[in-house]
């Protein structure tokens, strides 16, 4: 795949409501200057890890901000979302049968991690 075309794959999953690199500066920056496939799965699966370190802290956070019932609700939930997020993800990252489908797949782990991230911080405010 040359580079122009991976630039507008890029491009398109950035348009496609993947995890924006107008809104995630690293991301930007590493998508810039990746020139492979690989190097662009490798900035989502970056930016997935440091999403993930967030979503765990916020988890924990609301956690302890809920009581009783709540508690388990949200225990629930989370793991709930895990195994949705897991099987959308795997769904996205296998539509084409192409070398895409690799950034798809990783671009959707962190684009939904970084959505529920911010829904676990807005549950106990600012």
């Amino acid at each position: 795949m040359t580079r122009t075309s991976l630039t507008a794959c890029a491009l398109l999953l950035a348009l496609c409501g993947s995890a924006s690199a107008a809104d995630n500066a690293a991301l930007k920056k590493c998508m810039d200057s990746a020139n492979t496939t690989v190097d662009m799965v490798k900035c989502n699966t970056q930016q997935a890890k440091v999403q993930d370190k967030r979503l765990n802290t916020a988890y924990q956070t609301a956690l302890a901000a809920q009581e009783g019932a709540r508690k388990q609700q949200l225990q629930e939930v989370q793991r709930l979302w895990i195994k949705y997020r897991d099987a959308n993800c795997a769904f996205a990252g296998s539509a084409t049968g192409g070398s895409i489908d690799q950034v798809n797949g990783s671009a959707c782990v962190l684009d939904m991690t970084q959505t529920r991230a911010q829904e676990l911080e807005d549950l106990v405010g600012p």
